[in-house]
Parts: C-alpha cells; sequence; structure tokens
C-alpha cells in the first residue's frame, strides 16, 4: 500500500469525528499530531492544526 493512500484513508477519517464537544479533545489533539508527523501531513500555515483536507477524497467531502 502506498503511502498516499494510507494518508488519504486517515483524511476521510478525520473529516468524519463530528464535533470537539464529541472527542477527548487532548487525547485527540496528541493522536492528530502524531498521525500527521508519520503521515507527513503539513501544518496549516498559521499552526493551528495540520492539513488533512489537503488530502480528503471527494466522496468524503460530499457525505457530510
Amino acid at each position: 500500500m502506498k503511502l498516499s493512500e494510507v494518508r488519504q484513508a486517515v483524511a476521510d477519517y478525520m473529516s468524519s469525528e463530528g464535533c470537539s464537544c464529541c472527542e477527548a479533545t487532548l487525547s485527540h489533539d496528541k493522536h492528530k499530531a502524531r498521525l500527521a508527523k508519520l503521515l507527513r501531513v503539513p501544518k496549516f500555515g498559521d499552526n493551528s492544526g495540520y492539513e488533512f483536507s489537503k488530502f480528503t477524497t471527494k466522496a468524503a467531502l460530499e457525505v457530510k
């Protein structure tokens, strides 16, 4: 499996997670940072998070 396929699958997962009131924010942020580093997902220019959306498929975005 290619890194690009795994990165895209994780990006699709991230896009489907839901609102911040329903997640364990601290551990989620820690795991998100780890995944971003492993998958070479860039940070946003303002360091507000990681640009997983850059790798999200069109189909995953349409499900919302």
